[in-house]
């Protein structure tokens, strides 16, 4: 829509009548500027190019303020739409025109009626545009970006060819279009306006959905139409997953690619520029500008710690510039390199002459430190048993202490979790390491990101975390549980990031850890960890146990704080959870034995737990569940002291009421053997009698005793008389004297 010259004066000359005062015919700059209208702010046209493109045509020239990058948020202020619509970026006057701007917009919607006005002047019409931008091709261009291309081939031109502000450094490149955006030759062009503040959506074929967002300054770099577009940050495509990209302001012809692993950038050298910047080179020119957006963080050997960021369009070949973000850089010390978001490998480069360290630390969290030494530590530095020898060989600045023995990392030659005291964020630590020179680091605020809190008995609570969310445990990536892990262990770099790129807290042992727990109810109660529980039952879900005596009370809902975690959904409210049933106790030796559940509870919450044993001679001992040995419902326990008599039967009774043992014992009750009876046999029955002596045939393998007779001569004949039986025999044989007598009466 156009609103002439020649229509302001009519309508002047209309009004004056109206009023009945003569006519004063003046230029319409100069009624504008009697109105309080900038003498250049009439608007000529209102053209919607596209979905997010105005083209307006002024009464002149703008003012360079009124287009300068600098003034963005004022400028911003000048244009007034209805509907919510807004401009993005400054107006850009087009090559071979005086008075031509392309406005970049946010997203019009199709066919709706706007208005605009600008600094306050004459409200102008125009129909929302629905045509969107023709881009031919998406490609994947790093881990975490992709690019869209668009050719001119195509009848897409981006902006920066065709306007006056960047026509001088656009070379060949830049080119003039009329009023209908066609070339010396008539052909048309749609119209890419500033992207900034633009996004798309990338939707995977493993059903994850992202906003990737437009990279700044690469729309129209590197002589291509190939604006990078970069996923949150911590996020990376997976590769062989296949990615659709779709948007409210384009139409992508090659919608959908197949990410793959992509090598990292490497940096080559550091050098200082001044006290605010410095320069990066890569080890090859990437051929694009993949330093955009990207940044570093700067750790001095003085503690310091800096962010610079690249300084846009700043790329020569392989040397990129960084600005400090806040504060100066020190020449008189060195800086180590950390790339943020892993755009580039680790790198042993420095920004200034580097001392040798002893060792290299990095705060990982608020509890976790990674140690890089010279060379993997001896065996016994880092032995369970040695944890309070070992203690002493860290030695820190400002109370912060070891809690838990160093454990290598999968995969790596000398880097090590180690887990401390929470730190001080901020606070400039020392540690020498059994004596050697102190290195510095400075304390984490970073805490370990926990999704759920759950209650899982009456005294006791889980916090879990998962991997999804870019949380690991420790068990899966240090060496000394590798082997016991199976399909759950992997191996992260230097950065924690995995082979696909996806970088992990890290959690490390949770030993002598706590939470604090405060109920609606107003308690307040320390919970302590329950020891290997961290990382138990393939989940990482850590208990967390009331003191002794302490239980939840039902109804109350209770909250989880602390100083190294930060819980999602921090509440729960608590119920009654009926105790563990025993079903069984069996003796393993002297020292420990199973206990069985009536069925199995499928964690461990066996962890932490004692019985007492309560012996049938008074005597009564404790014993300690071994924690890890469950399985199933069956765990063993460990006897605290002492040892299990395999004459006394105990009944099992566990403490703190964590479950019920209705008539549970360990051992069985004696019961003597009951004396047999002497028979006559003609065999022998090999067994012995009780003080009785039993009289049996004799056979060829039976064997004289000393107090029975060898041969039947041996028993005297006194004629009618009977056998002479002594006088302690038994009634077996007074019997045989009395058969023999009765024999010798019928066969004389």
């Amino acid at each position: 829509m156009r609103q002439s010259k020649k229509a302001l004066s009519t309508l002047l000359i209309a009004t004056t009548i109206i009023a009945g005062v003569a006519p004063q015919v003046a230029p319409v700059g100069v009624v504008a500027t009697e109105q309080g209208v900038n003498a250049v702010a009439e608007i000529m046209e209102v053209r919607a190019l596209n979905a997010m493109t105005l083209q307006i045509k002024f009464g002149g020239t703008l003012p360079a303020a009124d287009v300068a990058d600098a003034n963005l948020d004022t400028i911003k202020g000048h244009f007034q739409f209805s509907n919510g619509l807004q401009i993005v970026n400054v107006p850009r006057l087009k090559s071979g025109s005086t008075d031509t701007y392309i406005v970049p917009v946010t997203v019009q919607t199709p066919g709706a009626a706007y208005t605009m006005r600008y600094k306050g002047g004459a409200a102008q019409n125009f129909t929302g545009s629905g045509e969107r931008l023709a881009i031919r091709d998406t490609r994947q261009v790093e881990a975490d970006t992709f690019e869209l291309e668009s050719f001119q081939a195509d009848g897409v031109v981006d902006y920066a060819n065709i306007i006056a502000a960047y026509a001088g450094g656009r070379g060949d490149q830049a080119f003039v279009v009329d009023d209908e955006n066609r070339d010396v030759n008539g052909t048309q062009f749609q119209v890419i306006s500033s992207l900034r503040d633009r996004s798309v959506t990338v939707t995977g074929s493993n059903g994850e959905t992202f906003t990737a967002n437009y990279v700044p300054f690469t729309q129209a770099s590197d002589r291509r139409q190939a604006p990078k577009f970069r996923l949150p940050a911590g996020k990376v495509l997976v590769p062989g997953v296949a990615y659709s990209v779709s948007s409210n302001w384009t139409d992508i012809r090659n919608a959908t690619f197949t990410a793959r692993a992509m090598e990292r950038l490497n940096i080559a050298s550091a050098e200082f520029v001044d006290a605010k910047s410095f320069k990066l080179t890569l080890d090859a020119d990437p051929g694009m500008d993949l330093l955009a957006g990207r940044s570093v963080v700067l750790k001095g050997s003085d503690g310091s710690e800096l962010t610079a960021n690249y300084r846009y369009s700043s790329r020569q070949g392989a040397t990129g510039t960084f600005d400090v973000a806040v504060g100066s850089l020190n020449e008189n010390i060195s800086y180590e390199i950390l790339p943020q978001n892993s755009w580039a490998k680790p790198t042993s480069v420095t920004l200034g002459d580097a001392k040798q360290a002893a060792y290299k630390i990095e705060s990982l969290n608020a509890m976790t430190l990674q140690i890089t030494f010279p060379e993997a530590l001896p065996a016994d530095e880092v032995a369970d048993s040695n944890l309070d020898t070992i203690k002493s060989n860290f030695v820190f600045s400002n109370g912060l202490s070891i809690v838990n023995v160093p454990r290598l990392k999968s995969g790596s030659k000398s880097t090590y979790i180690v887990p401390v005291t929470v730190q001080q964020p901020g606070q400039t630590y020392t540690l020498s390491y059994k004596g050697a020179n102190a290195e510095t680091f400075v304390g984490s605020d970073k805490k370990i990101n926990i999704r759920d809190s759950k209650q899982v008995t009456n005294d006791t609570f889980e916090l879990e975390s998962f991997q999804a969310d870019g949380v690991v445990d420790y068990a899966n990536i240090i060496a000394a549980y590798a082997g016991g892990r199976g399909d759950q262990a992997f191996i992260v770099d230097d950065e924690n990031r995995d082979v696909n790129g996806k970088q992990y807290q890290v959690i490390s042992s949770l030993r002598d850890r706590s939470v604090t727990l405060t109920g609606s109810n107003g308690d307040v109660i320390k919970a302590n960890y329950v020891p290997f529980t961290q990382a138990s039952d393939r989940r990482q879900a850590p208990k967390f146990r009331l003191p002794v005596g302490k239980k939840l009370k039902s109804g109350v809902t209770y909250t989880v704080t602390s100083d190294w975690a930060t819980v999602a959904n921090a509440s729960f409210t608590a119920k009654e959870i009926a105790p563990l049933v025993i079903s069984k106790a069996t003796p393993i030796d002297a020292k420990s034995f199973e206990l069985t559940l009536d069925a199995d509870p499928t964690m461990d919450l066996f962890a932490g737990r004692q019985v007492e044993l309560q012996g049938s001679d008074g005597t009564k001992l404790t014993a300690q569940y071994r924690y890890s040995s469950r399985q199933g419902a069956t765990g063993i326990f460990d006897l605290v002291s002492g040892e299990i008599n395999a004459d006394v039967v105990y009944t099992i009774v566990p403490l703190s009421d964590w479950a019920t043992a209705n008539k549970i014992t360990l051992g069985e009750v004696k019961i003597a053997p009951t004396p047999e009876k002497p028979s006559v046999s003609g065999t022998n029955t090999n067994k012995a009698s009780v003080d009785k002596p039993s009289v049996s045939v004799k056979t060829s393998t039976d064997k004289p005793k000393a107090s029975q007779s060898t041969s039947q001569k041996d028993l005297p004949k006194t004629g009618d008389k009977a056998p002479i039986v002594p006088v302690t025999a038994g009634l077996g044989a007074i019997i045989a004297g009395t058969y023999l007598l009765l024999k010798r009466k019928l066969f004389k």
